[in-house]
């Protein structure tokens, strides 16, 4: 060897670069840069993500990023839908997402809905923006309620304070503006609280409850009207509604959040309401929903026709106008079954319910209704007046026979609100 060739020694080890972290682990350790990539996943991606450690779960259960995920996909879509049976405590979930035939013919079978702490199961009241307003009983008194606000994305709930001689309740929550959500509750007055010089038609008011400030608080007195007995609840515009339906009268009561204003909405005016006599199924089939701002109403009131008409409420809340016209005819000539005899008129019949509307993301194009059908659920492209089967149900789903379609249905759209 030569003598100008070097000999190579080594560092002392104290004196060692060590390189120990990867790039990937550098950008987990700092948390600005961890939560900007979280903020590009799926909710239901971010629910997993929860599991890989404890300061993970902190960071994405902390309700400023939640809050930042809300607002930033807002409005959340709907993915899916909970079906109530012919019993209160039972649901089937149809998945709106199955763009393939091997999801379209899962069969949707039915399970009650539960709260791990609680014996009884869940009745579900009103969907909002990702959560749901629900009741359970509770034994051995099967007559006391306990009432709560649920988020069956992130499976947190919230008991509400005691709640007695409610009418109606209904739940307001707008993530877009503001993390917190509010219920209202419209209860009958009792004769001790009705002032002497009150008229005696105000016999009910509405009290609220905030998440953010806590018990029930009444706000102002509602005059008294007429209650048919069936009634929905929806949250649209910044306004909570009553709907109620009965043989002979439809009301619909309109309550300003903001303003804490009360009026009567109109609801759409029927062809049958000039007719000399009613057709034969008068209110067989009622539907209202809200999808991505919008107001939605169908009613339908003679089986026999393939016409189907939804409504659409403008935004002053003043009038609904005819958004689509549905043709049932084709859908029949694919799903036969739809067709029956009525057994005590020899009558045709359409079999059907609806059970959800999903307003398109981008354009009127992607906007649907989904129908039950005996047996199945289908959606119906408006625009394309195309169809696709979204999954099975059992045959006693149907009642046999007679069908009887989901007359109740409430939207599941995943989210992190905090509850």
């Amino acid at each position: 060897m030569s003598s100008c060739s070097r000999t190579r020694t080594k560092a002392p080890r104290s004196a060692r670069i060590r390189v120990s972290s990867s790039p990937a682990k550098i950008v987990a350790d700092l948390d600005d840069v961890l939560l900007h990539i979280l903020s590009f996943l799926p909710i239901k991606t971010l629910i997993k993500c929860k599991r890989v450690s404890k300061r993970w779960r902190s960071l994405i259960t902390n309700p400023n990023f939640s809050n930042r995920i809300i607002t930033s996909k807002h409005p959340l879509p709907i993915s899916g839908l909970y079906l109530k049976g012919t019993r209160d405590i039972e649901y089937r979930f149809v998945s709106l997402y199955n763009d393939d035939d091997e999801v379209s013919e899962r069969l949707s079978l039915s399970s009650p809905l539960r709260f791990a702490d609680h014996p009884t199961p869940i009745i579900v009241m009103q969907s909002t923006n990702g959560l749901l307003l629900c009741k359970c009983t509770c034994p051995p008194n099967h007559f006391n309620r306990n009432f709560y606000v649920y988020n069956p994305t992130t499976n947190q709930k919230t008991l509400l304070p005691r709640i007695i001689d409610h009418v109606a309740l209904s739940l307001a929550f707008d993530p877009y503006k503001s993390p917190h959500y509010k219920v209202f509750c419209l209860r009958k007055s009792s004769i001790s609280s009705v002032s002497s010089v009150s008229p005696v038609s105000d016999i009910y008011h509405i009290e609220v409850y905030t998440s953010n400030e806590g018990p029930w608080r009444r706000l102002l007195s509602v005059p008294s009207f007429a209650l048919p007995q069936t009634v929905n609840t929806v949250f649209w515009n910044g306004a909570v509604h009553w709907f109620w339906f009965g043989p002979n009268s439809r009301v619909c009561l309109s309550f300003d959040i903001e303003t804490e204003e009360i009026k009567t909405l109109p609801l759409p005016f029927l062809d049958h309401q000039d007719d000399e006599e009613d057709p034969p199924d008068v209110g067989t089939l009622r539907f209202i929903e809200e999808s991505r701002g919008n107001l939605y109403f169908i009613e339908v009131n003679d089986l026999s026709s393939p016409d189907l008409s939804v409504y659409e409420m403008n935004r002053t809340g003043s009038t609904w106008f005819l958004k689509y016209h549905v043709d049932l005819e084709p859908l029949a000539a694919a799903f036969p079954e739809m067709i029956r005899t009525e057994y005590y008129t020899y009558r045709k019949i359409y079999s059907f319910s609806v059970i959800g509307f999903v307003k398109g993301e981008i354009d009127a194009e992607s906007s649907y209704i989904v129908l039950h059908i005996p047996n199945k659920a289908v959606k119906y492209y408006f625009i394309s007046k195309t169809f696709k089967k979204l999954c099975s149900f059992e045959t006693s789903d149907d009642g046999g026979e007679n069908f009887y379609g989901f007359r109740r249905s409430f939207q599941f759209i995943e989210s992190l609100a905090n509850v």
